[in-house]
């Protein structure tokens, strides 16, 4: 104890000491970043191909295959998961966490690279992006006024985007119901067959006439000039005047079989905020990147914008996932100031001594602002597990501090004085002080080193927790003998209250000493009753609920809607419409926002709400009734819909999948006894109560139009089949022929067949491809037209099929349903070959009960070593006996 001795004869080292902490931690506040969650980098890499107007199971079979297969062979894959759907292919590579993600993601290129040439000419080349899980949108702004869609999307896209994108921290911004200008050419089949041509010929003469080469140089001795040959259209009225062929002497012009239009792209997506439309910018913060901070950013942005916004034209901010943040970190830093307050009361109702209390008020402070400084140094962010560890700690950090102060206070009630006393106290106690830090410390350390995900998100907390504490026992061995040594009085209180607290003191000791001899007369059956307390413990604790994350008021959530298969965009937009009004009839609700076809996918039958709700504090429902009430509403609602989930807003966000509390997979090679399986458990599921928005991925009944290319009529005619798929597809998926600039901006210019045309699958009969002898051929005499119903979407995990089963909890634990899940899928009894697993939140609740143990297996160990180490009759525990 010579340092504590070292600390009462120079108190001004002791205080410099403590002094150096607190500086070092009230300089850390301002640093440290603000979010949800612990910064966690998982490696994911993800391979994005879109493939304009193919079905999943050509996209599937020319796509996302190759790609899996050529992945594949890449060291240290954990899961290899895709999913293929129309004109989209999304391969997603889980790597295991001990590798660098930069590192694989640069070899997922490099495969990707050495297969490009197998996949079709068609598709746009591979997107490779590395994945942060909460890579989710952390603000949505809404671009409203009363002005057309398309200048509202040109007013975000060129003017409020780029600003945005700019600001240090932001990782991109995603536009979500707009619809950009578009050069538009429509083709008219009936006019194009009139005058013998075909769209291939259209294509050729946009290339051929609307292009821009380099010149080269000339020199002469006195200057030297660059030729520039300018044969780009210079308006969007002139591309009508491009020539498509001769006729009979004649020039055939774009006019003549087309109409050229200065139009806007496609709609395919949608958003509402309350009701009123506009376009939406998804702001999404870079990983690793301070939520708060990007937002804070972003919003200083904004109010700069709008400050010279055109008149009518609005910004209003339609999510913002902060909210919860500030909100989240805010409760916990009151929480922790009131555990510190009520530690110093209950230290002045034990001690009853101003001068006392005083110690542990400054010791409190000193302990946690000087953790604080470790924050700095480890790289940590303020976040609800950090402080949560912190506020754990905060009747540990002053127990050190009442130790030896009561055993200092005891010692000056002896006749000692101060400073003897407290270098005796101090002495007497700091072994046993030490003693229960490392003890404390072989709890929370284990924390800091499980594996998996968990291990990830509980990481800070398990170091956090072992800073405070080892903070804590520096300061109760320095600083708090010093200022007992100085502050401590004899005295002998008086008053009612100080005499009636120590009668009841008094009191206490005499039981406990009772108690104390008894048990050590009865060592056999006291250490009976702590085995047999350790066995209920055990056994009540494996019927307590376990979860990956415990449910929160967010005072947010997420509703989910799926129209059926085929419904259009204005379908579905009216039928959200509908929900939407009914969800902002709950007096609760604050803001409802409403994107529809606004996924990764695109897929319009599909929409999804965000729903706002006033802070907890000003509402009497909770959020999960008011959830429950929704799912409620939309029930009774008698509307069209194929499904619907109401779900809280994930803490993990994967591209192109879905989040729910129970997640399984379910795999296999044949995709019908997958989806009967499914929904044999799905149906147990329901009859045993307690689940909510269960929803099984596979989908069929897509409408579809077949055409099946007799090869030996088109062979006889001269015309491949690459031929009539280019025709096809450039008439009703849309090509994107070439580009238009105006302003210095660039837009698309679009060839499409008209929408009369497109509105029935018999009409393409009507288009003709040209052979080899120059010969215009009907479509009708090359393909046999079939109307089908095909999947929406196929799931694939480790290169082989699976069906994946989403839903929600209504009244019962996550680890009780994972046990009730199991159990139906082995009496459902599996077919060889088929397997049910646990996926997503699924599979980090399970990782979270391996977690427990191991940390309670590991505390235990370390707890009793460090025990036997500082008493030897703990070496041999029978011996007390």
């Amino acid at each position: 104890m010579k340092l504590a001795d070292t600390c009462i004869r120079r108190p001004v080292f002791a205080v410099m000491l403590a002094g150096s902490l607190v500086a070092l931690g009230l300089l850390a506040v301002p640093r440290l970043p603000v979010d949800l969650f612990p910064r966690v980098e998982f490696p994911y890499v993800t391979v994005r191909t879109v493939l304009e107007g193919a079905a999943p199971e050509t996209v599937e079979r020319e796509i996302t295959q190759v790609l899996e297969e050529a992945i594949n062979t890449i060291e240290g894959i954990r899961m290899l998961r895709s999913m293929s759907s129309h004109s989209l292919s999304l391969v997603f590579v889980e790597f295991e966490l001990e590798y660098d993600v930069h590192e694989k993601a640069q070899e997922v290129r490099d495969k990707v690279a050495a297969v490009r040439a197998e996949l079709p000419e068609d598709a746009d080349p591979p997107v490779i992006e590395r994945v942060d899980p909460g890579d989710q949108p952390v603000l949505a702004v809404m671009v409203a006024g009363p002005h057309s869609i398309r200048a509202l999307s040109e007013y975000a896209d060129k003017r409020i985007k780029p600003r945005l994108e700019r600001i240090p921290g932001v990782g991109s911004v995603q536009l979500v119901g707009s619809r950009p200008r578009e050069v538009r050419i429509w083709i008219d089949p009936v006019r194009l067959a009139g005058h013998s041509l075909t769209v291939e010929d259209v294509l050729h003469a946009l290339g051929r006439e609307h292009v821009e080469l380099p010149g080269g140089r000339i020199e002469t001795p006195e200057l030297e000039y660059t030729v520039r040959i300018q044969g780009k259209v210079g308006a969007v009225e002139t591309f009508g005047e491009i020539p498509v062929a001769t006729r009979g002497g004649r020039v055939l012009r774009l006019r003549d079989v087309a109409t050229v239009e200065d139009g806007q792209a496609e709609e395919r997506m949608a958003s509402y905020l309350d009701g009123r439309r506009g376009v939406a910018l998804f702001v999404r913060r870079q990983s690793g990147e301070n939520t708060v901070a990007v937002v804070d950013a972003v919003r200083a942005e904004l109010e700069k914008i709008r400050r010279h916004l055109p008149p009518g034209y609005q910004l209003v901010e339609a999510m913002d996932l902060s909210r919860f943040i500030r909100s989240a970190v805010r409760d916990v830093t009151v929480d922790l100031a009131w555990g510190a307050f009520l530690a110093s009361v209950v230290v002045l109702v034990f001690l009853r001594d101003l001068r006392s209390t005083s110690i542990a008020v400054v010791t409190i402070p000193c302990s946690v602002v000087g953790t604080l400084a470790f924050f700095y140094f480890f790289g940590f962010t303020l976040n609800t597990m950090t402080l949560m560890a912190l506020s754990l700690s905060v009747g540990i950090l002053i127990d050190d501090a009442v130790v030896v102060l009561e055993n200092s206070y005891r010692h000056v009630e002896l006749g000692e004085p101060p400073k003897e006393a407290a270098s005796r106290a101090t002495a007497e106690v700091g072994l046993a002080v030490v003693a229960t830090t490392l003890a404390l410390c072989a709890v929370f350390v284990p924390i800091a080193f499980l594996g998996g995900v968990v291990g990830r998100f509980f990481r800070e907390f398990g170091l956090v927790a072992s800073c405070a504490v080892s903070t804590s026992t520096l300061v109760a061995l320095t600083l708090t003998p010093m200022l007992c040594s100085r502050f401590l009085r004899r005295g002998k209180g008086t008053g009612r209250l100080f005499v009636g607290l120590e009668r009841g003191y008094a009191s206490l000791e005499r039981r406990y000493r009772s108690a104390l001899a008894w048990a050590l007369r009865h060592r056999a059956l006291v250490l009976a009753l702590a085995l047999s307390a350790v066995a209920a413990g055990i056994f009540v604790g494996r019927r307590v609920p376990v979860d990956f994350l415990a449910v929160e008021d967010r005072s947010e959530f997420h509703v989910w809607l799926k129209m059926p298969l085929g419904t259009t965009l204005e379908n579905a937009r009216r039928t959200a419409r509908v929900v939407e009004e009914k969800i902002r009839a709950l007096p609760e609700v604050r803001a409802v926002f409403t994107t529809v076809g606004g996924d990764i996918q695109r897929r319009v039958n599909e929409a999804r709400i965000y729903v706002q709700l006033e802070h907890k504090s000003r509402r009497e429902r909770g959020q999960m009734e008011l959830m429950a009430r929704v799912r409620e509403v939309i029930a009774e609602s008698g509307l069209p819909l194929e499904d619907h989930a109401v779900e809280e807003i994930p803490p993990v966000d994967i591209p192109g999948g879905r989040s729910a509390q129970i997640m399984y997979s379910i795999r296999g090679p044949d995709v019908a006894t997958l989806d009967r399986l499914a929904r044999q458990l799905v149906a147990r599921m329901r009859a045993a109560g307690g689940y909510a928005d269960l929803y099984v991925s596979h989908e069929v009944g897509n409408p579809e139009v077949e055409l099946t290319i007799d090869r030996e009529r088109a062979a006889l005619s001269g015309v491949s089949t690459l031929q009539v798929g280019r025709a096809i597809s450039a008439l009703f998926a849309g090509v994107r022929a070439t580009t238009y600039e105006e302003g210095g901006e660039r837009y698309d210019v679009r060839v499409q067949i008209r929408p009369e045309y497109r509105d029935d699958p018999s009409k393409i009969t009507l288009l003709r491809v040209r052979s080899a002898s120059g010969a215009l051929v009907p479509l009708e005499n090359l393909v046999r037209t079939r109307i089908r119903s095909g999947p929406v979407r196929i799931d694939r995990e480790n290169r082989t099929r699976v069906v994946r089963i989403y839903g929600n909890l209504e009244g019962k634990a996550a680890g009780t349903a994972d046990r009730e899940v199991v159990r139906f899928a082995r009496e459902l009894d599996f077919p060889p070959g088929y397997e049910l697993a646990a996926i997503g939140y699924t599979e980090r609740l399970r990782e979270t009960q391996r977690a427990i143990a191991f940390a309670l297996v590991v505390a235990l160990v370390a707890i009793y070593m460090i025990l036997a180490s500082q008493f030897d009759s703990f070496a041999h525990p029978l011996t007390i006996m």
